[in-house]
């Protein structure tokens, strides 16, 4: 029987009506399940007169207020660095953006589950989760026993970890926070083995929760947990400007998926020169170390900050990699932005697909702007959103960093 489903879902792909179709009603569930989970979040929070304080300053009285209740006083020491467990599945974005920034700072030891003996194939993952469970406590208490954890980081949700062995972990004098970056869409997720795969029924087990979304702030603060704002950023040592000279006219480094394909098609035919790189284009994937390459020898970078199939917007890294690298970022419109850079003098979004065309053709008739924007945008992104910026304020809300939030 299964079988049989796989090849109809296949045939149903294959078919072009089908599978546009499909794809429609598809972005037509996401966005409703955004709308829905915000529109219930806001009127709960609304209801109950919550506070909708989330400023450095209170998050980090939030948090040590918790932490007092189990004994736990945070303050620097002089003569030691924090030590930090980070626990994910290892991506190559983790690993070499949040790991490294957070050694500038603390003695980080990775507990990566592959490296750990468990495999990260989703189709196995529900048999072997409560074995990785107790896995990750009882090396936290071996680790712990020898040398002092301060904090347990992980980018775990309810797929990964469970209430239970949080609680273990608090129990043992360890703050424990989880990286939270698909919460718009994913706060729920579906139900998988009886839980709910996204943070929302572990969010009140974790002491600190640290979301990209500040729609998603409240959503926390209705489950019950502490949230802060903690934007993604860029490693400055490996997204740096090329000194390359002008090959593409505008380019696109990203899977083939959701809106892209059409979006790129309709740019190409109203005459705009785009060379789109990533799984599903023609050009096919291109190394990470080439990456920033491409950034530098293109006069336009788009990027898209669609939330899957969806409209609605959230943060990518993109958006800070390429400005990082010096790089001229044009990006569908996501009014947060402004809260990084100043939108059309350090980088520029779009709001259609006939206003990318219209933006796209002044931007390459403008080449002064252009090269005060690429400046303007490299500093502000040295200067504001670096990695290690993120893993210094997080240490600092933590009590653990000297100087003050």
């Amino acid at each position: 029987m299964q079988y049989y489903g796989l090849a109809v879902k296949r045939c149903l792909k294959q078919n072009p009506l089908t599978y546009r179709l499909g794809m429609k009603w598809r972005a037509y569930e996401q966005a409703r399940t955004i709308e829905r989970e915000q529109a219930y979040y806001e009127r709960e929070a609304e209801q109950r007169g919550l506070s909708r304080d989330y400023t450095p300053e209170t998050v980090k009285r939030q948090l040590a207020a918790r932490l007092a209740g189990r004994g736990i006083f945070p303050k620097p020491d002089p003569d030691r660095k924090p030590h930090i467990v980070y626990a994910s599945r290892k991506t190559p974005w983790d690993a070499k953006n949040i790991v490294p920034a957070l050694e500038k700072f603390a003695e980080v030891t990775p507990y990566y589950l592959s490296e750990q003996g468990f495999s990260c194939d989703e189709a196995t993952w529900l048999g072997i989760r409560d074995e990785m469970n107790v896995h990750l406590v009882n090396f936290l208490e071996k680790l712990h026993a020898d040398k002092p954890v301060d904090i347990v980081l992980t980018y775990f949700s309810g797929y990964r970890i469970t209430c239970a062995a949080l609680d273990r972990i608090n129990r043992l004098g360890i703050i424990t926070a989880a990286v939270n970056y698909d919460d718009r869409l994913c706060f729920r997720g579906p139900v998988e083995g009886g839980r709910c795969a996204g943070p929302v029924e572990v969010c009140k087990a974790y002491d600190l929760n640290l979301t990209q979304a500040p729609e998603s702030l409240v959503k926390y603060r209705v489950e019950g947990g502490i949230v802060w704002l903690w934007p993604l950023a860029a490693n400055q040592e490996l997204y740096y400007p090329r000194n390359l000279p002008f090959k593409y006219e505008v380019s696109f480094v990203g899977s083939a998926h959701g809106n892209r394909k059409p979006f790129i098609a309709y740019l190409r035919k109203n005459g705009i020169n785009v060379e789109a790189f990533g799984k599903g284009w023609p050009n096919g994937f291109i190394p990470d170390e080439a990456v920033p390459e491409l950034f530098s020898a293109s006069r336009i970078n788009l990027n898209f900050g669609d939330i899957a199939l969806t409209d609605y917007q959230c943060g990518k890294c993109r958006d800070f990699e390429i400005p990082m690298t010096g790089g001229l970022m044009l990006t569908t419109h996501n009014p947060h932005l402004a809260d990084y850079f100043e939108l059309d003098r350090e980088i520029f979004t779009f709001r259609n697909k006939k206003d990318c065309v219209d933006r796209v053709r002044w931007l390459l008739a403008n080449p002064e702007l252009c090269a005060n924007a690429r400046r303007k945008a490299r500093e502000r992104a040295l200067r504001e959103h670096t990695w290690e910026q993120r893993s210094e304020a997080l240490l600092k809300v933590m009590g653990l960093n000297p100087g003050s939030v």
